[in-house]
């Protein structure tokens, strides 16, 4: 059976010129995904939110797949999910970016 990975070159990312602290932090979370109701329950330190999300089984398979902690950002509202990936021994990041209407 043929190789099937990427194929792509490796590219050299430059250091960035500033520091990493300008980010928006973000902390480990284990999110709740409602298939029924298309909400997500995000719990972490500054307490319990539920988002709406017009495709949650997606949300739902990387969560499957993850080879990361799953990461959110409340600033602006994005749950990161790391997903194993053929050819990426770090895995592929995925974004959920939640609406910033509020809460569900």
């Amino acid at each position: 059976m043929p190789y099937q990975g990427d194929t792509t070159p490796a590219t050299t990312i430059p250091a960035p010129s500033t520091p990493a602290t300008t980010a928006a932090p973000t902390v480990t979370v284990i999110p709740a995904v409602d298939l029924f109701h298309g909400t997500v329950t995000i719990t972490s330190n500054s307490g319990t939110a539920q988002f709406r999300h017009a495709e949650p089984r997606l949300i739902a398979q990387a969560l499957v797949q993850a080879v990361r902690p799953t990461r959110w950002c409340e600033a602006s509202k994005t749950l990161t999910v790391t997903v194993a990936a053929v050819g990426k021994r770090e895995g592929v990041q995925r974004q959920f970016v939640f609406s910033s209407g509020g809460p569900a």
